[in-house]
């Protein structure tokens, strides 16, 4: 009797985090529409026309990123502004994603110099939300830092808490009306975890930093997404939201019908757990892509023929 009373409190509880994380929802995303599912688009090739094509769809957001250390050149920053118009032609307000691509500073115990050049991070953050606030559901702090790949000095135990700490003070001081989420973790932060143990010093020390966890849940459950948004909740008294899931249509993932089985399951759970915010990752297949499954997450060809998963999103979309 004791594990069956268990498992239906531990349902219990999960259901009404998913209730409350609905209620906070519109509280949290104020230019957020009442559905909370967009899907991520790339800034160099996304037009107005996709944007209406994503808005009949029934996104209601889309993501896109952009290099902080990129925005000083004036063509890089007229393509921000074609996507930020994009994005507007069909009312689709943006999830915008921002990290450097150029190495932090590194030098071992050099925390000043990690601060200040997350302070300098902070204010190309501000500029952007100055600039683009009506538009924007929210500024993400980076992309998936607890990976080697996107975390410029390679090591986020050491380096992480000193540059967001320089980021966070920052945005403190001059606080904007755009929340701001972070910090698109590649798998969510879980106990004794780097990304926990970084997010513990961060959330105590600059409590009004942040709005909400961001993560991304692939191959997850939605066991697993449930668990992971009651720890977010529980440990950092924030709600989690999904910046990034997606399904590549390989062969071992069933091709094109396994990916639209699987995207159409994920967004029945996601509405069924209540969370806040889901950015589905992508909408048109990427042929710059490394390999073949980075090639082939898009719910749409690299040409713009839709892929049976858009279609199998856009049933559940619409169905909300």
């Amino acid at each position: 009797m004791k594990p069956t009373h268990c498992k239906r409190l531990t349902a219990l509880t999960l259901l009404l985090l998913g209730a409350a994380s609905q209620v906070h929802a519109s509280e949290l995303f104020p230019n957020l529409p009442a559905k909370t599912i967009g899907v991520q688009v790339k800034i160099q090739n996304f037009s107005a026309a996709d944007a209406g094509y994503i808005k009949a769809a029934g996104f209601s957001f889309v993501r896109f990123g952009v290099w902080s250390d990129s925005l000083s050149a004036a063509a890089y920053q007229k393509q921000v502004s074609e996507a930020f118009a994009a994005a507007r032609s069909a009312g689709l307000p943006v999830l915008l994603t921002v990290r450097a691509i150029k190495p932090l500073p590194a030098a071992p115990g050099n925390t000043a110099e990690l601060t200040t050049a997350g302070s300098t991070f902070a204010n190309a953050l501000s500029t952007l939300e100055q600039t683009y606030r009506t538009q924007l559901v929210a500024i993400e702090l980076w992309n998936e830092p607890d990976l080697p790949t996107y975390w410029p000095t390679g090591s986020f135990d050491t380096t992480f808490v000193p540059f967001m700490s320089g980021v966070c003070q920052t945005l403190q001081s001059k606080p904007g009306t755009t929340p701001v989420i972070g910090f698109g973790f590649a798998r969510p932060p879980s106990a004794g975890s780097a990304s926990t143990v970084a997010l513990n010093r961060i959330v105590s020390e600059y409590p009004k930093c942040l709005n909400a966890v961001s993560y991304h849940p692939y191959g997850m459950t939605a066991t697993q997404i449930s668990n992971a948004q009651a720890f977010i909740q529980q440990n950092f008294h924030l709600p989690g939201v999904i910046s990034e899931w997606g399904v590549s249509a390989l062969g071992s993932n069933g091709g094109d019908e396994g990916q639209a089985s699987k995207v159409g399951a994920f967004i029945a759970d996601v509405k069924r757990l209540g969370i806040p915010l889901t950015s589905i990752y992508e909408w048109k297949n990427s042929d710059t892509g490394s390999n073949d499954r980075e090639k082939n997450f898009g719910l749409l060809t690299s040409a713009g023929q839709p892929k049976p998963a858009k279609m199998a999103a856009e049933a559940q979309l619409n169905g909300q």
